[in-house]
């Protein structure tokens, strides 16, 4: 005689159903593992993975979420912890300035140190251009006298902070094995795929 179970979906008490039934119901998905199932000589409802007939019945895990350097979305992806491990040091130096290059040629097969290489090279050129922009400015506050000088020191100080800041989140969630985007610009621009 088979048992029959009794089970709650979207609050309401289902049933009656074999345990092979509702094996595969866990199992495809169609109910979660943690369900709360009852069968006859149970003193309370329980969740289905804490009985030991479903102890088998998983539903399959979903795929991981795409890289964001890889669709230009703006999430977190969680890398091959063995690539991780393999190519950590390349993605602490893809945030080295110039250095961006040694991973580029180095670990061209990795996506952790790809992504990290181009978050990296993305921080670079941004540097750059913020540095270009700080001289333009320099240039013409130069000829307000203190009040300039003052001036171009402070966005001078402002922008090396700014940059030394990202360079050691990125180096941060390199070390971490993490593959997270920079604030203000690590959504922006994928350069290397």
């Amino acid at each position: 005689m088979s048992i029959a179970w009794h089970y709650m979906k979207n609050g309401a008490q289902t049933g009656p159903a074999t345990t092979d039934e509702l094996k595969a119901l866990i199992t495809s998905g169609a109910i979660k593992a943690d369900t709360l199932v009852w069968r006859e000589g149970l003193p309370a409802w329980a969740a289905a993975n804490a009985q030991s007939e479903f102890a088998g019945a998983v539903p399959p895990a979903a795929p991981p979420p795409a890289p964001a350097g890889a669709t230009g979305g703006p999430g977190v992806f969680t890398p091959n912890p063995a690539d991780v491990d393999k190519n950590k040091v390349m993605g602490i130096l893809s945030y080295l300035g110039i250095l961006f290059l040694v991973p580029l040629l180095a670990a061209k097969d990795s996506p952790f140190a790809r992504y990290h290489c181009n978050q990296g090279l993305v921080l670079f050129l941004a540097a750059i251009a913020a540095w270009i922009a700080n001289m333009i400015l320099a240039a013409v506050l130069i000829f307000i006298p203190v009040l300039g000088w003052i001036l171009i020191m402070l966005l001078h100080f402002a922008v090396l902070i700014g940059i030394l800041v990202l360079v050691v989140m990125g180096i941060i969630n390199a070390a971490n094995g993490v593959c997270k985007p920079l604030p203000l610009i690590g959504n922006r621009l994928t350069l290397i795929k």
